[in-house]
């Protein structure tokens, strides 16, 4: 697999059971459209379809894990999800955004870092789980990582319960789905902090 550096693919970090209960748990979420020019100053066909689950403006001090905690019982598969990435890192971490994303044909990803302050980066960390039920590879819909010199460094398929941990907050992208691809491709996004 093509990951690059900083970047950390697992498949088996989430049991099978799991996996199951958390892309029933997401596949019923209704979706916002969001155009996020104005607020990020990209371009003006920068649209996103999402639902945020917690999440906080001052996302270098606040911590929504307990916002997580109190949602209803039937999302209790995102914070089982949730406690598994922690293990999985190794270290105290700080939870300050949780997010549904999805993209469907016509939705093209931006190239972006999740965090604007440069000299923050290296403490950050954005883990996506693909939840969809099913994926082909000619649905396309990679997230693709970008090197110093803006050349690709790392290309995940979106494969159904596959989790990809990217530490650095390295530059990336979630490709557009093809043509033929007969739905959208969803992402759970948690974005959080090292405190160690």
């Amino acid at each position: 697999m093509f990951t690059g550096p900083n970047v950390r693919v697992d498949d088996g970090l989430l049991s099978p059971e799991l996996r199951q209960r958390l892309i029933e748990c997401v596949s019923w979420m209704p979706l916002y459209f969001l155009n996020r020019f104005e607020r990020y100053k990209s371009h003006e066909l920068d649209t996103l379809w999402y639902y945020p689950l917690a999440f906080t403006d001052e996302g270098f001090t606040v911590d929504v894990e307990p916002a997580l905690n109190d949602l209803d019982a039937s999302l209790a598969p995102v914070r089982e999800c949730w406690e598994q990435l922690k293990t999985a890192v190794g270290r105290p971490v700080r939870l300050y955004e949780v997010m549904l994303s999805a993209n469907a044909f016509g939705n093209e990803g931006r190239v972006h870092q999740d965090v604007a302050d440069q000299a923050r980066r290296g403490k950050h960390y954005t883990a996506l789980v693909y939840v969809n039920r099913e994926w082909k590879a000619e649905w396309c819909g990679e997230t693709v990582f970008f090197d110093a010199d803006n050349e690709i460094s790392g290309a995940v398929l979106p494969k159904p319960g596959r989790v990809v941990i990217a530490a650095g907050d390295p530059p990336h992208a979630g490709r557009a789905v093809s043509r033929i691809c007969p739905t959208d491709r969803r992402v759970l996004v948690f974005k959080f902090w090292d405190v160690s």
